[in-house]
């Protein structure tokens, strides 16, 4: 069975590789993408040496990273435009699909953004993972598809 090797914050100053579960397509619109190239956010490393950022105050192990890029390895059968063998660069945060500003086009601001590699604020829902991970799954709506001529490198540098 294939392992997702994931960098995991489980405290301030304490990271780990841990080896996860590959994360399954259980929406139709899911696309699952092996990650190749992240950026190290200030936010990452943050989290790293105080254990929060403002309200977001890290409570349990996370997988850190959301500045990344990689190939569609997996599509879910609602999948339309983007196929195994694509370049994505991955867009960090997906918000809640029934809140009016979702709605309204500006999904941005979202109070209920589930954000990549951001503690949840519900001490018993798991932290949403991040991107300093194998494989990571996305809503394929919230996958840029690159050009040719981008490279994975400039892809994780989008954050879109």
């Amino acid at each position: 069975m294939p392992v997702n090797p994931s960098l995991v914050l489980n405290k301030v100053n304490d990271i780990t590789f841990e080896n996860y579960e590959v994360p399954l397509l259980t929406d139709p619109n899911d696309v699952l993408v092996q990650v190749k190239k992240t950026g190290i956010c200030g936010s990452d490393i943050h989290y790293y040496t105080h254990g929060r950022i403002g309200d977001f105050v890290l409570t349990k192990p996370m997988v850190l990273g959301h500045e990344s890029a990689g190939v569609v390895v997996e599509v879910g059968k609602g999948v339309t435009d983007l196929k195994v063998g694509d370049k994505v660069a991955i867009e960090p945060g997906v918000p809640s699909r029934t809140s009016d500003e979702y709605k309204s086009g500006h999904y941005n601001l979202c109070p209920h953004m589930c954000f990549a590699a951001t503690p949840n604020s519900n001490p018993d829902e798991p932290n949403p993972p991040g991107t300093l991970c194998k494989y990571y799954k996305s809503p394929a709506d919230f996958l840029v598809k690159l050009p040719e001529h981008v490279s994975l490198e400039l892809g994780a540098m989008v954050e879109p």
